[in-house]
């Protein structure tokens, strides 16, 4: 069977008894077993897609090659154990070595590397013993190093940390992996026990889960670190607003706008609350400046529609429901509340009915958009489709009799 690898062919030319793979996690596993002490190294070559892509396989054969030549040279007076671990990157053990040193072999690869051509590497690299891990996870956390190595871009040497964790259950999260994330955040507070960062993240896990009480746990234990963390404070604030307590939500998310006054999601959150207690003067004051924000969003501009629509501020509340739109243009409420207030002024009939019809394709069974619809039909004197609209509107319990 011919071997997927780019660069197989060639590799197994120069050195035929390479191990790759699964063999070279087997071999690792047996080194471990065997070593008190030792580091691994994960070296992959910078920009492996975009050299394939471009210059092809043979020439990407031809950089592996040299790659593999200098870490084999450097194997025979390190006394390294090395294989392929995957399509782009190898992966080297090393016994009897610190983080110093394995260090400073990564950077003699790299040198050694920039003497014969323009190609670079960057390095992942995890030792042991290094507490709370196993033997067996070094490699691993060798290959998470590797990812947070991504952050600080091409030709890097990155040890692995409590930085490498977070990264990797970020990664976990976005892929709604939650309980791995839990996992990794809770590896990461066993390194550093006082970051901040993750104990926020961690705490924000905890409430994707609905675990308030484990979250708030987590918020306040961010807090206490680091009594100014902007985010950790908000997110102490939504976890209280999620359990029912309003007042606690709203003394943080002020405490959090005092921190930070250019968080829109903050000012959004403030507005939220003091509408919810009919203060839409306040509401209407924290809105404007979540607006004026360049990372707006359309929930705010919506927000804000609805603050000048209830205070009959009719022009204002269009400008802001048409920003809604363009920011997401499948946004029903908007949509139907634009299309209300056109026709409330008697203008834009036609716009009026598609913006309506647009919101009832989106939300078929929300009454109150029918009811504006048949509002618009009505205005436009197409009383059967207007009819229609009505009797479809109290059918889903929107009370329009008249």
């Amino acid at each position: 069977m011919e071997d997927p690898l780019v660069g197989a062919n060639a590799l197994k030319e120069v050195l035929p008894d390479l191990p790759k793979c699964e063999q070279l996690t087997d071999l690792f596993e047996l080194f471990s077993e065997k070593s008190d002490r030792f580091a691994v190294l994960v070296i992959r070559m910078d920009n492996f897609d975009r050299t394939l892509k471009h210059l092809g396989e043979d020439v990407t054969s031809v950089l592996l090659v040299r790659l593999a030549r200098i870490i084999h040279g450097l194997s025979k007076t390190h006394s390294t154990k090395w294989g392929r671990l995957d399509q782009e990157r190898f992966a080297c053990f090393c016994p009897d070595v610190d983080e110093e040193a394995a260090v400073q072999l990564a950077n003699e690869i790299q040198r050694r590397l920039a003497l014969v051509g323009e190609e670079t590497v960057s390095v992942g690299l995890a030792v042991y013993p290094f507490w709370p891990f196993e033997k067996m996870t070094i490699l691993d956390n060798a290959q998470k190093a590797m990812d947070h190595a991504a952050f600080f871009g091409p030709n890097t040497v990155t040890s692995f940390d409590a930085v490498s964790l977070n990264i990797r259950a970020d990664k976990l999260y976005q892929y709604g992996d939650i309980d791995g994330a839990i996992e990794e955040f809770k590896r990461a507070l066993a390194v550093d026990p006082q970051n901040v960062n993750v104990h926020n993240s961690l705490g924000v896990c905890y409430g994707v889960q609905g675990k308030l009480d484990m979250a708030v746990d987590a918020f306040e234990t961010a807090i206490h670190l680091d009594p100014e963390d902007v985010m950790a404070t908000y997110n102490l604030g939504l976890a209280h607003l999620k359990q029912g307590d309003r007042k606690k939500a709203l003394d943080l998310f002020l405490q959090s706008h005092s921190l930070d006054g250019h968080n829109p999601e903050v000012a959004y959150q403030i507005a939220l609350c003091y509408r919810e207690e009919d203060q839409t003067d306040k509401a209407l004051e924290y809105l404007e400046k979540a607006v004026q924000n360049p990372h707006k969003g359309a929930h705010m501009f919506r927000a804000l529609g609805e603050c000048y629509l209830e205070k009959e501020m009719l022009p204002q509340a269009a400008k802001a429901y048409e920003n809604a739109i363009k920011r997401k243009p499948t946004d029903a409420k908007s949509l139907s509340a634009l299309g209300h207030i056109y026709g409330t002024v008697g203008e834009n009939l036609e716009i009026a009915v598609v913006l309506c019809r647009e919101s009832t394709r989106i939300d078929p069974n929300n009454g109150l958009y029918r009811c504006r619809l048949g509002k618009v039909y009505r205005q436009s004197k197409d009383y059967e489709n207007a009819l229609k609209q009505f009797k479809m509107a109290k059918e889903l319990g929107e009370d329009c009799d008249d």
